[in-house]
């Protein structure tokens, strides 16, 4: 049976996985708890990996594909782990493709009938960081001559064409965390009952989602052109004095025309004289008087909407629409004699998923235009910017600022980055730490002044365990990942058999010393679940340095 698993299920999981962070789930050990006995869902980065990849080669550049087995996602990432770091709800956002706006490019005209659209280039960022939707590119795949800009709630029209929605603004500070040469922050300020969700970058965004919602869902704010056709009439002027305007008729200014020749036409008005509040209302032509230029429309506006005298009028051929939703009222505007230019949308309505554009005119005059028009997203354009741009990719940000505390090693690189949720401590306890040390740390009494060399194999005289030195830090503590059992019977400091022991002699090359205590590490081994693992060539680290880890992960 023929079935798809929808752009919106890729979204869904996405917005769960940031939500995750913000998220609360119970939890039964003695954990550190809100009032409600609640605790907030945890993950963590970790770092690992200090040995080459292939020891045996000289080229460390070229790491391995991770896979997905057992053994490596429960067991082996766990071994080689150095440390971790916790991952914040504002180190997590949804992300989706950057393309910058460029003089000179066609850009896509969004489209609620591409299957393909998160394909196009629909979309643009600005050098400002301001995100704009394209909604119409000139009618014909026109090139982009004129930057889209403004933070209004209004469709941007641009003098090349092109109509744009501006999205939302991006703060420098979610710039900063966020931005890429290839990816770009997207996100939805507003709670479901109204309220702001998110302070950061929500001054335009709010009112933009807010006033998305005026037009609904399924509305019509754009119709696209795709036939101009021939020999329409056009006329426009200002409604004159020497009449008294009803709800039906007035008088326009003289326009040559026979009689009836502008019936089957549709007439529009502007309230330019300021106090008839008729712009943008109008109706269909059934009557036209040549000699007193006086013009009958249906249906009748309302008492309050008379235009005025001086108002200004457009009369035009009548495009209707026809779908499963209703209320929208479009009217056609020429950009040449004859030929319709563009469409301008008095009424969006609501609930349409198809709508049918067909262009009429008195029988005299016109013919061969197409119009196509385009139903906006739920809840209009500028509603949920992670749906419409199709933030269904998830970038994670962690800063790991010089030695976090001591935890994350400045004398050694790292091979792997990954992403571990609901890790324990040791003592079963749920992690909240901001910084983690996953090292087994041995302390020694006394060394015999030959350095213990970093990647290097360390071994317990007694209990025969080994492990990979991280680090050596200050001649009194080592840090060791990759530890191995040996087959001594005596348990040692995590009370297994054949672990590090107390008062035991350790040595790696001509380095030997006397421990005095074994610690292992701050998580319980083999907790949570790794989630993510991203294998690359060796990251040096000093102790002056920072690296800015973006975690791109598709949904």
């Amino acid at each position: 049976m023929p079935a798809i698993v929808t752009n919106k299920f890729r979204i869904h999981n996405a917005k769960q996985f940031v939500e995750a962070f913000d998220e609360i789930a119970t939890t039964s050990g003695a954990a550190i708890t809100d009032a409600s006995g609640l605790l907030n869902t945890n993950m963590y980065l970790f770092i690992g990996k200090v040995t080459a990849w292939t020891e045996s080669s000289s080229d460390d550049t070229a790491p391995p594909t991770p896979t997905d087995s057992v053994s490596n996602t429960v067991y082996n990432h766990w071994r080689d782990m150095i440390a971790a770091k916790k991952i914040g709800s504002t180190d997590v956002s949804h992300v989706c493709p950057r393309y910058n706006w460029t003089s000179g490019t066609n850009y896509f005209a969004y489209t609620h009938a591409n299957n393909a659209l998160f394909d196009q280039t629909f979309y643009v960022m600005t050098e400002d960081y301001n995100v704009y939707k394209c909604l119409s590119n000139n009618n014909t795949d026109g090139t982009s001559t004129t930057k889209p800009t403004g933070t209004g709630t209004s469709i941007v029209a641009t003098g090349d064409g092109y109509k744009w929605k501006f999205m939302y603004q991006i703060s420098a500070a979610r710039a900063l965390k966020f931005v890429t040469p290839s990816y770009m922050p997207a996100q939805r300020v507003r709670k479901s009952n109204g309220a702001i969700a998110n302070t950061t970058d929500s001054s335009f965004q709010y009112d933009v989602e807010i006033a998305a919602n005026t037009s609904g869902n399924g509305a019509i704010e754009v119709a696209h052109v795709t036939a101009g056709g021939t020999g329409y009439k056009f006329e426009t002027g200002v409604v004159q004095a020497t009449y008294t305007e009803t709800t039906t008729t007035c008088k326009i200014v003289g326009t040559g025309l026979a009689d009836d020749q502008l019936v089957g036409s549709d007439i529009y008005f502007i309230s330019e004289a300021g106090s008839s509040g008729v712009t943008g209302k109008g109706g269909t032509i059934t009557d036209y008087v040549a000699s007193t230029d006086v013009v009958t429309w249906t249906p009748a506006l309302a008492s309050a909407n008379v235009p005025a005298d001086g108002d200004g009028y457009y009369i035009g051929p009548k495009v209707a629409i026809t779908g499963d939703g209703q209320g929208a009222n479009v009217r056609a505007t020429n950009t040449a004699s004859g030929v319709v230019g563009d469409i301008v949308v008095v009424a969006g309505g609501n609930n349409y998923g198809n709508a049918v554009a067909t262009i009429t005119a008195n029988s005299s005059h016109g013919s061969s235009a197409a119009v196509t028009p385009v139903v906006g997203p739920r809840g209009g354009h500028g509603d949920d910017a992670i749906e419409e741009l199709g933030g269904f990719f998830v970038m994670v940000n962690s800063r790991l600022e010089y030695g976090e505390s001591g935890n994350f090693t400045t004398n050694n690189d790292f091979r792997k980055i990954g992403l571990v949720a609901q890790p324990l401590y040791a003592n079963g306890d749920v992690a909240t730490a901001t910084t983690i040390d996953q090292c087994v740390t041995i302390t020694v009494q006394s060394w015999n002044s030959t350095a213990y060399a970093e990647d290097g194999t360390l071994t317990g005289a007694l209990s025969g365990a080994t492990g990979k030195i991280v680090d050596f830090k200050s001649n009194t503590t080592i840090r060791l990942v990759d530890v191995i059992m040996g087959s001594n019977t005596t348990a040692g400091y995590d009370s297994i058999a054949g672990s590090f022991q107390a008062n035991e002699t350790i040595t790696q090359g001509s380095a030997s010393a006397n421990t005095s205590a074994v610690v292992g590490g701050d998580f319980e081994k083999f907790s949570g679940d790794v989630l993510y693992i991203e294998n690359r060539s060796p990251v040096t680290r000093a102790d002056d340095q920072i690296e800015d880890v973006k975690l791109i992960i598709e949904f």
